[in-house]
């Protein structure tokens, strides 16, 4: 069965010319590693603040409102008292109306209180202080060094993509001059002035070159994937959309079949 390949390399015409410093800034924006460990990075920001809230001092505020009720049932032996009389009837009453007292706030109790707490040589908020400020100064110099790799990275994509461009070039031309030393020696061929040796001697020469140009070919393609891998935009470059893979509605068409032979 034949294979037949749903795509192709491509090399462009004239290589688009793109400053390093700009491939450099790109990169250090949207490589997911460098995002993930400034995200690390935040994380430890906020545990910094959250361990040095816990080393100062607090003051609290706090307020009550309490709702009583002073009904209740009298007491039997109030009658033997002499010079006591009946008790009010509005304290007189069950639990309904020691109820009805609380819901209608007749007797409210207010209060404000003021709590200041002074940490004294907090040694274990100390300890922690300490802990998180080093593993915070770790984690920026470890951003600074993959800032620094990825700028090497960039730097040493861009020259492997202009020497596969060179090599491609190079390897083109190669071919191109070896289509006119076969159409040259052809005509000498039919002029009589050439052999059969020499003509298959020139067609070898001419599949190792066009063999020489897929190679360079080949790399040329590996070295600008290994530059859109190192800049971030391996999806972009690929048309990969990662809000479309959530989504699950992927709205570019398939490429089409190529044509037969």
């Amino acid at each position: 069965m034949e294979v037949v390949p749903t795509d192709h390399i491509v090399i462009p015409e004239i290589e688009p010319i793109e400053p390093l410093q700009d491939l450099v800034a790109l990169a250090l924006q949207a490589r997911p590693n460098l995002v993930q460990s400034r995200i690390n990075l935040t994380n430890s920001d906020l545990r910094v603040k959250g361990v040095r809230n816990a080393m100062l001092p607090s003051l609290d505020l706090v307020g009550t409102a309490t709702n009583n009720a002073l009904a209740g049932t009298v007491n039997p032996d109030l009658a033997n008292i002499p010079g006591v009389g009946q008790p009010n009837p509005f304290f007189v009453g069950g639990f309904g109306t020691a109820l009805g007292q609380i819901f209608r706030r007749n007797f409210p109790d207010y209060g404000v209180r003021l709590q200041l707490t002074i940490p004294l040589k907090n040694r274990q908020a100390q300890a922690d202080m300490t802990r998180q400020l080093i593993a915070r100064r770790r984690q920026d110099l470890q951003i600074r060094q993959q800032e620094n790799d990825v700028k090497l990275q960039v730097e040493q994509a861009l020259v492997r993509l202009q020497q596969a461009r060179e090599a491609y070039e190079q390897a083109r031309d190669a071919r191109t001059l070896q289509e006119k030393l076969l159409d040259a020696e052809e005509r000498s061929f039919a002029l009589g002035n050439s052999n059969n040796f020499q003509i298959v001697q020139v067609q070898q020469n001419l599949a190792g070159a066009r063999v020489n140009e897929i190679t360079s070919m080949t790399a040329y393609i590996k070295a600008r994937a290994d530059l859109d891998f190192s800049t971030g935009r391996t999806l972009e470059a690929n048309n990969v959309s990662i809000e479309e893979a959530y989504n699950g509605d992927v709205t570019k068409n398939p490429d089409p079949l190529p044509p037969n032979g």
